[in-house]
């Protein structure tokens, strides 16, 4: 089976008072049961391509501290 661009778990955050939305996708890699290709509110990432569920959630937890 190939991965496809269906992403394999969605991240939703929004911003009531502002109305700013963050969006994380996660798509499988092939031949890598941890690992992630990340699409950021529709668009590839490009400071961090690939990453671990542990990383997206410690750069989530970053994100909202400082927002």
């Amino acid at each position: 089976m190939f991965p496809t661009d269906e992403p394999h778990y969605t991240l939703s955050i929004t911003n009531h008072q502002t109305g700013k939305m963050l969006r994380v996708e996660m798509i499988d890699l092939p031949f890598s049961s941890r690992s992630y290709r990340l699409r950021i509110n529709g668009d590839w990432a490009k400071k961090r391509p690939v990453a671990s569920k542990t990383a997206v959630m410690q750069q989530l937890r970053a994100w909202w501290v400082a927002h």
